[in-house]
């Protein structure tokens, strides 16, 4: 073993989020440790962490096939070969961003960040260390909340579908 390397525990692993599924190492999202830890179960009773899980998978997928990130100026996504996509994937391409952009608007701006940090960055919320303990535990309570009322809106607009 190299000095630079060392030993990491199971518990290590577990609490940075990694878990063994299908034979292998996986990392879960923030997401899904938000949902393992039970921080998916505030906001409205009526929905489960399972459903709030979903629709924010759903929205994922929406924004990665859309596209929004690897398209070339003229809005169609170039190939090695300089080709763009055919017409079929153009079709998808703009169905996925149509339903991104209407359930990004179906979920007020004041829940907006706490679902795009959460669901499509997979960054968890930063609390700054100036202030007390018990404060950021507040915070984070908030923010969390604020993400669960978010992905119930979610809800509704998917189960509208």
């Amino acid at each position: 073993m190299k000095k630079d390397q060392q030993y990491v525990s199971k518990e290590d692993c577990v609490r940075r989020g990694f878990v063994r599924k299908n034979g292998g190492i996986y990392k879960m999202s923030v997401l899904e440790r938000f949902a393992e830890k039970g921080w998916l179960d505030f906001g409205d009773s009526k929905y489960s962490a399972q459903d709030r899980l979903k629709a924010a998978e759903k929205l994922q997928k929406d924004y990665e096939q859309s596209y929004f990130m690897s398209m070339s100026a003229g809005g169609i996504r170039e190939r090695i070969d300089s080709k763009g996509k055919n017409a079929s994937d153009v079709e998808m391409i703009c169905k996925a961003r149509k339903r991104y952009e209407e359930a990004a608007r179906h979920v007020p701006g004041e829940f907006w960040n706490a679902v795009k940090r959460v669901c499509l960055e997979n960054r968890d919320f930063e609390v700054s260390k100036q202030f007390s303990e018990r404060r950021r535990m507040e915070i984070s309570f908030l923010l969390k909340s604020d993400l669960c009322r978010g992905l119930d809106r979610l809800i509704k607009f998917y189960w509208s579908l």
